[in-house]
């Protein structure tokens, strides 16, 4: 009877532990959703690059009581504090990577509302004829989360949100030349 026990429990930790292999290696198999945008803008590199780092080019897509606390070097912290009615907000995060006026990764959380955290990429480069070409992605636990529930064929809240910010900065660009 003890050696029957013995091999039911050997026999319900190994396939115990097979179930959970197999439940981790369909989690590394599954896909992590990104958000990506590719947005086209007149104005040079160095104009769009600033409108993500330079409190004063970032105005154009918040509020003008907005205040930043920008260090940008890799390793550098970020933070952005917004107040709407009683509720504050503050977006804050790391810079991972820094290359003036090309491209920008950084770490992005709202920590008073959630835990997670996000990482955005932004890679600019010249269109050749005095423009830019913006590649913008959002990928980790929050945008993965929202994508995965969103139904086919629609845009999600983050989508939404980012090119709102985007069409205002090129408003802004467009009201200098006038």
């Amino acid at each position: 009877m003890k050696k029957t026990l013995g091999l039911l429990t050997s026999a319900l930790l190994v396939f115990s532990s097979c179930n959970n292999k197999t439940d981790k290696q369909q989690n590394q198999q599954e896909k992590m959703r990104t958000l990506k945008i590719v947005r086209s803008f007149d104005v040079e590199p160095e104009k769009v690059f600033g409108a993500f780092t330079n409190p004063d080019d970032m105005i154009v897509w918040w509020t003008p009581d907005t205040k930043f606390d920008i260090d940008l070097r890799v390793g550098g912290q970020y933070s952005i504090t917004r107040k709407e009615g009683e509720t504050t907000y503050v977006m804050s995060g790391k810079y991972l990577e820094v290359e003036q006026p090309r491209k920008l990764k950084y770490t992005c959380a709202m920590l008073d509302f959630s835990p997670i955290i996000d990482t955005l990429s932004v890679e600019i480069q010249p269109d050749g004829k005095g423009g830019s070409r913006l590649t913008f992605i959002q990928e980790g636990e929050g945008i993965n989360e929202e994508l995965k529930q969103l139904p086919e064929g629609t845009i999600s809240e983050r989508e939404k949100g980012w090119n709102l910010g985007f069409d205002l900065m090129a408003q802004s660009w467009k009201k200098m030349e006038n």
